[in-house]
């Protein structure tokens, strides 16, 4: 069985958002390490505080950073940059427990056609950099799909850098993979990752953009969806992404066990 968390409101003020998070019964908190809240110097100025809180929940945090991350910039200097942020909020995270964090595959840039290979061949430049740090602090790096967008959303992209960066994990937005191609995408995604998936989001949408809703909200079949994964024998974690409520993610998360137990 798999385990259950939530993610911070980087919004909100972060050690009331981990409190909410453990009153809920959730088993893990995925803390995002993004301003306003999630600010690498607020989460260093409330490190005790905030270690303090995650000592209660069964499973260690993971690290969430924000998904504007330019890794594949062409821009040489504005790269550059969003690598120097990426190793700092991998040494934010460490400090509070966190031992996998993500990055998303996001591109930005009218590149089109052949010239998309300048931002993908960027992104894996970036990541085995960004990769190669991570490890001096035992700390694992994981690829998120986006929606549909300009970004990596597509599984021949995805895998391309994946590919081409050791040691790169799968981050697996199951309801970005459904907005990509409907349920035939999530499936390449777990088909083709099936032993590199180390994390997963779960929400729900219509298939044509990135809604957030609870399960049962959208037209995903989450059933479906679970028996693939079943398949392949996933059983770490799932963050319920859920953005309509707090109480609506627990409702998610409940329906995902009661499913996942069948």
């Amino acid at each position: 069985m798999p385990f259950y968390g939530m993610l911070t409101n980087p919004s909100n003020e972060i050690l009331s958002e981990i409190s909410k998070i453990r009153d809920l019964n959730f088993e893990y908190v995925e803390i995002g390490i993004e301003g306003p809240e999630g600010d690498p110097q607020i989460i260093n100025k409330k490190k005790k505080e905030i270690m303090r809180l995650l000592s209660n929940f069964e499973q260690k945090p993971i690290g969430h950073t924000p998904f504007w991350i330019d890794l594949g910039s062409d821009c040489h200097s504005v790269r550059n940059a969003w690598i120097i942020e990426a190793m700092r909020e991998i040494r934010t995270g460490k400090k509070i427990g966190v031992d996998l964090i993500n990055f998303h595959a996001n591109l930005n840039g009218m590149f089109y056609g052949e010239k998309r290979k300048t931002l993908l061949d960027n992104l894996i430049k970036s990541l085995r950099d960004i990769v190669k740090y991570a490890h001096k602090y035992n700390v694992r790096v994981m690829l998120e799909n986006v929606p549909l967008s300009n970004g990596i959303h597509d599984v021949v992209e995805f895998k391309y850098i994946i590919d081409n960066v050791d040691s790169l994990l799968v981050h697996l937005d199951v309801p970005h993979a459904f907005t990509s191609g409907g349920m035939d995408s999530v499936f390449r995604y777990i088909s083709t990752f099936r032993d590199k998936i180390i994390h997963i989001h779960w929400h729900d949408n219509h298939g044509k953009v990135d809604e957030h809703l609870p399960l049962g909200k959208g037209s995903m079949k989450h059933q479906d969806i679970i028996k693939a994964l079943k398949d392949v024998e996933y059983n770490r974690t799932v963050t319920l992404e859920v953005f309509t409520s707090s109480n609506d993610a627990k409702a998610s998360a409940d329906k995902l066990r009661t499913i996942w137990q069948k």
